[in-house]
């Protein structure tokens, strides 16, 4: 195990976030590290509002997207601690509807049409490692989640029921493997739901941030927390424009719907003790969220190298991405990343976490971002 070497890390961290502000490659962002379980680097520049050049602090909140999707594995684990389910249950065993399926395809004027009943069924961990096919973001998904009614938004259940009556597979559950942004983790929290007899946002906030001691990750931020959120920033010539989401948390979401793939805002200093607990196997200051045991699942890589649509560099664990033979992080690491910019890391071989924020409404590249894999390099060049 190597150590960081904290002040060369905070001085190439700030060099860098300086110099992408000057690039008007973002307008701010919030960097934590942390080793043996002590934050030994943060970094807060630039701005949270990029038009009235408020800056970014620590209690800064930022939509954080798909960085949703671990939490939902950790309710999963939780709800299998429970005896509620195992991965290998069907999803029909608790939505009845799944269990008429069909796989589709794109008819010559790109509609998506129905194919052929699925022969498969869809398995409570095809959803948790983007191989259900349900809403995948390849061309036929992408199209049907276009398709979506506002009005079928309204909440968890409603998204759920819609889907089921009117979508298709893109495929075979478990035969391949494509991203599913946010309606594959919506299936999960819903059967959390009829299990727990919550709402999902309840659930989470009774067995997750309420024991963690977090209180600046919701769904449904309150006026005081709306006040401190990141103004979203778009590209502009010369410099940066600012975008009023107004009172959503992604995209035009309705609060009324907790999104469990892509919904949450937050802070990054609760963020890392969240990070904090996966490095900690489940547990976190003497509370233990996941039995250390169980934990285990959730970093295992799930999706075999023969599945069609996996990387060679990494799989998927449960709503986590797992590092094979990464170019930058250690074999095994484990976390994920948001569509604005979000990004964090558990490298368990030399004991970190690192977590990285930004609200930008482009993305500088697919998954981590230009920016987030320069967060990578600077911190394990930071090792010695």
């Amino acid at each position: 195990m190597r150590s960081l070497n904290a002040k060369r890390l905070q001085q190439i961290l700030e060099k860098h976030a300086d110099e992408n502000i000057a690039r008007h490659t973002m307008g701010g962002a919030a960097m934590l590290v942390s080793q043996h379980g002590v934050c030994v680097c943060s970094v807060y520049r630039g701005y949270k509002n990029v038009a009235t050049r408020d800056p970014l602090t620590p209690n800064t909140m930022f939509r954080l997207a798909s960085m949703t999707k671990p939490v939902t594995g950790v309710a999963c684990l939780i709800g299998l601690q429970k005896g509620w389910f195992t991965l290998d249950d069907k999803v029909s065993d608790f939505l009845p509807e799944y269990g008429s399926m069909y796989v589709g395809m794109l008819d010559g004027s790109g509609q998506p049409v129905r194919c052929h009943k699925a022969q498969k069924d869809i398995l409570i961990q095809h959803l948790l490692t983007h191989s259900s096919g349900i809403i995948a973001e390849d061309a036929f998904g992408n199209i049907q989640n276009d398709l979506i009614p506002s009005l079928a938004l309204a909440s968890i259940a409603d998204v759920v029921h819609y889907c089921a009556k009117h979508t298709y597979l893109s495929f075979e559950p478990g035969e391949k493997t494509a991203y599913s942004g946010y309606v594959a983790f919506d299936i999960l929290a819903r059967i959390i739901e009829i299990m727990s007899g919550q709402t999902y946002s309840a659930f989470v906030q009774e067995n997750i941030f309420q024991p963690l001691g977090i209180k600046d990750i919701t769904f449904v931020p309150n006026h005081e927390q709306w006040s401190r959120m990141s103004m979203m920033c778009d590209k502009a010539v010369g410099g940066f424009v600012t975008i009023d989401m107004g009172p959503h948390t992604f995209e035009k979401f309705p609060l009324s719907y907790s999104c469990a793939g892509a919904s949450l805002a937050g802070t990054i200093e609760d963020y890392r003790v969240f990070a904090e607990m996966l490095l900690q196997n489940g547990s976190y200051n003497g509370r233990c969220i996941v039995e250390p045991e169980l934990f285990k699942l959730m970093k295992t890589p799930f999706v075999a190298d023969n599945i069609p649509g996996r990387s060679v560099t990494e799989s998927w664990g449960l709503g986590v991405r797992v590092t094979l033979c990464d170019s930058i992080l250690p074999a095994g690491t484990f976390g994920w990343s948001g569509a604005y910019g979000t990004h964090f890391w558990v490298d368990q071989e030399n004991d970190i976490t690192a977590v990285y924020m930004k609200n930008t409404r482009w993305h500088d590249s697919h998954g981590r971002g230009e920016t987030g894999l320069q967060f990578e390099r600077d911190v394990i060049m930071a090792l010695q």
